[in-house]
């Protein structure tokens, strides 16, 4: 256990190069300390498949801003920023075995290159004029899933895979 039984625990990327049965453990652990102990753990991770199996709720960072948040079953089976829908279609599957992988065109900006206010507009297919002039507001589409951008909601939630 930990002595000190912190409120928090932030767990930042604790399974990178584990190998399958070592991240079980890891994982196993975090759990356990959150149930036996009361102790929050804020896991940051690039695994879509940890946070799917531990984490009841995401935040979806691009380039250090929150671009989507939810409950994590909601945000993976119901994307509706961009980025968040390239990073969902960018996991590989059995069924794709032999195909291309999906990527997100562009690169990631230099955390010391100046973005513009949507952090994710240089590499959006669907970007207007003002992502790249006005900070995207928040959006509720329920009270759990909120998403900053500015998009219509509506032609999100039709399904529109571009990113």
């Amino acid at each position: 256990g930990i002595i000190a039984r912190p409120k928090l625990l932030i767990a930042d990327e604790p399974t990178t190069a584990l190998d399958v049965t070592t991240q079980a453990h890891v994982l196993e652990l975090l759990q356990r300390i959150n149930r036996q102990t009361g102790t929050a753990v804020l896991l940051i991770s690039h695994d879509l498949g940890v946070i799917n199996k531990i984490c009841s709720r995401v935040l979806v960072m691009y380039a250090g801003k929150i671009v989507e948040q939810g409950l994590t079953e909601d945000i993976l089976r119901n994307p509706l920023h961009p980025y968040t829908k390239g990073l969902i279609a960018s996991i590989p599957t059995r069924r794709m075995k032999g195909e291309p992988l999906a990527s997100i065109p562009g690169r990631v900006p230099p955390i010391t290159e100046e973005k513009p206010p949507c952090p994710f507009a240089s590499r959006c297919a669907m970007a207007e004029k003002r992502c790249f002039t006005e900070y995207p507001g928040r959006k509720t589409r329920t009270g759990d899933h909120i998403l900053w951008c500015h998009l219509d909601l509506e032609q999100q939630q039709a399904g529109n895979q571009q990113y």
